[in-house]
């Protein structure tokens, strides 16, 4: 005949003392919650920004809109980051508690890869096409002109290619014409041409053009990379 195995039971005065410790663990974390949520020892006192280069801290500090004084726990780290990046100039941002009183804001800022003038002046344009700000652009930066300006998706591809080039090469670059999507050229320094085609195979492009601009010629074409020509 098979024994049945009994779990031994608690007595009743050991079975209370688990209860009150338990009790008084729950009530010892909501209390410590409570001192992190209200406590002015533990309260906002200072902003670091971190990966500044165009914009200043005062402009990431206003969007951020966290006042001074509030409870570190009580600050939406999330929607905070959130009006950071509805700065046109932010790429990318992330906003941390660092205890006991300071908001960490961490920025990718936006990096042009060319510009183009819309008729109201020169606007910046990242690598995905974002155009984020209105402004003289920097020395070097090359102007993009599109057959068809409203082509969003071709433009961002574009850009993605120009920004992905050798910088030996991208460097050298001072205008990108796109005619249609196999149809991409790009303008040099030396006033030579370089014809690329379609953003297709661009990674075999880049150092056949490196080592076909060594050579002589006005216009350079890689647009079918394993028979690159010059004339």
């Amino acid at each position: 005949m098979r024994r049945l195995l009994r779990r031994p039971v608690l007595p009743q005065r050991r079975r209370n003392r688990v209860l009150l410790a338990a009790a008084a663990a729950v009530v010892a974390a909501l209390a410590a919650v409570g001192v992190l949520w209200f406590t002015p020892a533990m309260s906002v006192r200072t902003v670091e920004v971190t990966g500044l280069d165009r914009l200043t801290e005062p402009e990431v500090v206003s969007a951020l809109a966290v006042p001074a004084g509030t409870p570190l726990m009580q600050v939406d780290t999330s929607a905070a980051a959130h009006r950071v990046a509805g700065i046109a100039r932010v790429a990318q941002v992330s906003v941390h508690r660092e205890f006991p009183s300071t908001i960490r804001v961490d920025v990718t800022e936006r990096v042009p890869v060319a510009f183009r003038d819309t008729g109201d002046g020169p606007h910046l344009l990242d690598r995905l096409g974002v155009d984020f700000a209105a402004e003289p652009p920097p020395p070097g930066l090359p102007q993009i002109t599109m057959a068809d300006p409203g082509d969003a998706e071709l433009l961002r591809s574009v850009l993605q290619t120009v920004g992905g080039l050798p910088p030996e090469l991208r460097g050298q670059i001072t205008s990108i014409d796109v005619g249609s999507p196999s149809d991409i050229a790009f303008g040099l320094a030396d006033g030579r041409t370089l014809v690329w085609g379609s953003v297709e195979r661009s990674g075999l492009k880049a150092p056949v053009a490196l080592a076909v601009l060594q050579q002589p010629g006005q216009t350079v074409d890689v647009s079918s990379p394993n028979l690159p020509t010059t004339k």
